[in-house]
């Protein structure tokens, strides 16, 4: 039996890392001074980083979110909001359906509202942060999550390096995109699970001891042959109580983690190893090769051979024998 105490950190790490973040809609909102710009709810969770000025984002029913250099905010999904800049005068407001700023190849897609001094400048995005089958951790959020960063740059190197990807991408951009945005959600994490993780079920559960032991099992020693009683027996909860605490926390069910995480460690091994195929599918406890492919395939879009032709750097490194 493994050892099964770990530290809430450490299990984050192991979550965060198995999840797939994308951005769509990356733009810099240039609103001018005594301007702002209202926006209707799209279906993805959004961010907003705060560069320069300050102003509000303001959702229907809640109080003005003050923004100023360093505010991460993230808005959950299907809410209508509108960002103003900070003035003594009455604001215009302008109407935006969605978040696509007019792009060059030279310059940053940028959304440019009113005309004037400057007011406030910044990065928006709409974002999807999955784990298997699809399902998203941020739709269960119903307010919007701030944290603000007091460092003399805050995330703004993390963003400035996100706006140049987006407007010029080239080899590993997407790998790239998504370890930044990693890195600010980290960061960002850390805050919202000192406060309060109540608004994100899967930040709360890796804190509760039950949930964590058998996260824990999964991340650690994926191959093992588990069963949600098996892992309902770790985290000592009946298996109806635990299937249903892991439903509600992650949207999917022990199984589809257990699996997910088994896929990721193989890619790993596919790509920094030469370990035959068939031998990479029994260390990460699939069954059979065949198994392991049609799983591979269904979640990467490539079977596992030719996923490591693909990533894997040829030339002076090591050149892969398969079988």
């Amino acid at each position: 039996m493994p050892e099964l105490s770990s530290s809430p950190h450490i299990i984050l790490d192991h979550l965060l890392a198995a999840l797939d973040i994308g951005v769509t809609h990356f733009t810099v909102c240039d609103i001018r001074d005594g301007w702002g710009m209202r926006l209707d709810a799209c279906q993805s969770a959004s961010l907003h980083y705060c560069l320069e000025g300050r102003g509000t984002l303001t959702v229907h029913g809640s109080p003005p979110i003050q923004l100023e250099p360093h505010t991460f905010v993230l808005l959950p999904s299907g809410i209508a909001y509108r960002i103003e800049s900070a003035s003594h005068e009455s604001i215009q407001l302008e109407h935006r359906i969605s978040l696509c700023g007019s792009f060059s190849h030279e310059s940053v897609p940028t959304l440019v509202v009113g005309n004037g001094l400057q007011g406030i400048v910044t990065v928006c995005g709409e974002i999807r942060v999955e784990l298997a089958s699809g399902s998203d951790l941020f739709t269960s959020l119903d307010v919007p999550l701030v944290a603000r960063f007091n460092g003399a740059n805050g995330l703004r190197d993390q963003f400035v390096m996100l706006l140049a990807e987006s407007t010029q991408p080239g080899i590993g951009s997407s790998v790239l995109t998504e370890a930044l945005l990693k890195q600010c959600l980290v960061l960002a994490l850390r805050q919202w699970g000192e406060n309060d993780p109540s608004p994100l079920p899967w930040l709360a559960a890796v804190g509760d001891k039950r949930l964590s032991r058998a996260l824990h099992a999964i991340f650690e020693h994926p191959a093992i042959a588990y069963t949600v009683d098996s892992l309902a027996m770790i985290a000592g909860m009946s298996r109806s109580a635990f299937a249903a605490a892991f439903q509600r926390a992650f949207g999917q069910s022990p199984m589809s983690l257990v699996r997910l995480v088994r896929l990721r460690r193989a890619s790993e091994l596919l790509i920094t190893t030469a370990i035959p195929v068939a031998e990479v599918a029994k260390r990460v406890g699939f069954s059979s090769r065949s198994n392991f492919s049609l799983a591979f395939s269904q979640l990467y879009g490539l079977d596992p051979s030719r996923f490591r032709r693909t990533f894997t750097v040829t030339g002076k490194n090591m050149m892969f024998q398969e079988r």
